[in-house]
Parts: C-alpha cells; sequence; structure tokens
C-alpha cells in the first residue's frame, strides 16, 4: 500500500537563521512530505530566498513573507513582496492585530493567507475572530495549536505544530488539548506543521510525523488525510487558492 503523502504548512528554511533548502529536502524525502510551506523567521525581512525556492519548484514549496510593520513603509513592502508573485501568504505575530490592523487589512485586500503567530491572549483572540469576520475570504492560520476562544469560522485554521516547545513525545499531556481542537473546530479547519527545524534533531521530526499519522494526537483516522495533506494542498497548493497578487490590479487601479 502506498504511503499517504504528507504537506507540511510550516516550516522554515533560510541561510542566516536555521538550515538552508539543501539539508530541509532530504530530511522531507525521509519522512514523507512532499511539500512544504515555508514561513519567514522571526526578523529576517529579506524573503528573496524563500522567493527563489517557490519559483524554482512551486508544486513543492509555497511561501509566507515577513515584513517590518514598524516601518512607516511596511505596506508598500507587502506590496512589493506580493508583486514577485512567489507568495500565497504573510506572517504576522498576533499582537500586530491590535497594533498594526491596516497592514491586515491591506493583506487581506490582497489576496494573502495570514499565519499567525502564538500566543493568542483574550485581546488579540477577540480581535482575531472580528477580522475574521470582516474578511470571511481570508484564511487566517494559527501556528502551534492555536489558542482558547476562537470562534467556529470557516477561514479560521489551526495548526497541530510546536509540540516540541511543549513537552516531549509521545506528547500524552497535550493530546486532550488537540482533541479539544479536533472537536470544536472539526478536521477541515486543521493542519500538520512541522515547525522544522526549531525541533534541532530529525527524531522529533519523524515522531511527530508518526505519533499524528498513528491516530495517536487525538486526530481520528479516518481524518489523518485531511489534517496532514489534504487541507494544507487546498489552502496553499490547490488550483482554485487565489493566488496572492491576482487582486492587485484592481485593488490598485
Amino acid at each position: 500500500m502506498e504511503a499517504m503523502p504528507i504537506t507540511d504548512a510550516y516550516a522554515h528554511c533560510g541561510v542566516r537563521k536555521y538550515r538552508p533548502v539543501e539539508q530541509l529536502d532530504p530530511v522531507m524525502d525521509r519522512h514523507g512530505v512532499v511539500r512544504t510551506v515555508l514561513a519567514e523567521h522571526l526578523g529576517e525581512y529579506d524573503n528573496s530566498y524563500i522567493e527563489s525556492l517557490v519559483k524554482k519548484r512551486p508544486q513543492r514549496f509555497a511561501g509566507a513573507f515577513l515584513v517590518d510593520h514598524q516601518s512607516p513603509r511596511a505596506a508598500d513592502d507587502i506590496t512589493r513582496w506580493v508583486k514577485t508573485g512567489a507568495f500565497r501568504g504573510i506572517r504576522f505575530p498576533s499582537a500586530t492585530v491590535l497594533t498594526h490592523r491596516r497592514l491586515w487589512d491591506w493583506s487581506a485586500q490582497l489576496g494573502l493567507h495570514l499565519v499567525v503567530s502564538a500566543p493568542f491572549p483574550k485581546a488579540e483572540t477577540e480581535a482575531l475572530n472580528a477580522f475574521a469576520s470582516d474578511h470571511p475570504r481570508t484564511f487566517l492560520q494559527l501556528t502551534h495549536l492555536g489558542g482558547a476562544g476562537f470562534e467556529k469560522r470557516s477561514n479560521i485554521i489551526v495548526q497541530i505544530s510546536g509540540m516540541h516547545k511543549a513537552g516531549q513525545a509521545p506528547y500524552a499531556e497535550l493530546v486532550p488539548r488537540i482533541r479539544a481542537l479536533y472537536d470544536t473546530l472539526g478536521p477541515a479547519r486543521l493542519v500538520y506543521g512541522s515547525n522544522f527545524p526549531v525541533m534541532e534533531e530529525e527524531s522529533v521530526y519523524a515522531a511527530e510525523i508518526e505519533l499524528l499519522r498513528g491516530g495517536r494526537l487525538g486526530i481520528p483516522e479516518n481524518d489523518i488525510e485531511a489534517v496532514m495533506n489534504a487541507n494544507a494542498v487546498r489552502l496553499w497548493f490547490g488550483r482554485s487558492t487565489v493566488r496572492a497578487g491576482s487582486l492587485l490590479g484592481g485593488v490598485l487601479g
């Protein structure tokens, strides 16, 4: 029986921090990961490395870029990276939904998905719910098991990721939390993310895949393919996905 293909909805790749693609590629291959979404790491505003990887292999990689939200040129920087045609998403720290809402609105107008970094305090959670309501066609992908208090909206997606930041495999203490996410959100609003290479050891990368694929992290067997592949494909690689920048002419015109 052919192994289920895996799509990793959240990993990092770089030359100044973390690891270059030459180290990511073989890890993916060894563990059945056929596609990966590369999220720019915090503090890096030159997204050209990820841009080059996505343009070279768009069936293998998708990208979420980052800008300096405190810069007076931030909105122009968002537009500039969208114009490259390489990115379907942008990454924002959760607090910026309160402090820089205009950048979120502009990103939504340009057709970007928003990858939103944990943590999610109550004020940010309420603001994220409001943003999701105001922009129902914009997907928000919340990192590292999200948080409590999110409304059940089809455009709020939560990553099953970052378990290694909270404990050690087999993560028995996290299973009730993951199961609660499944019960609350349903299988269509969950995606697997490795957070590579933050776990440092490839054995941890492998263990998390096997725990999730084996039904040991609270996701029922019948829904594992959706969480570990189909949902992320639809969101980041599917032909029906609104490609970032496709709305650019209309917005700017």
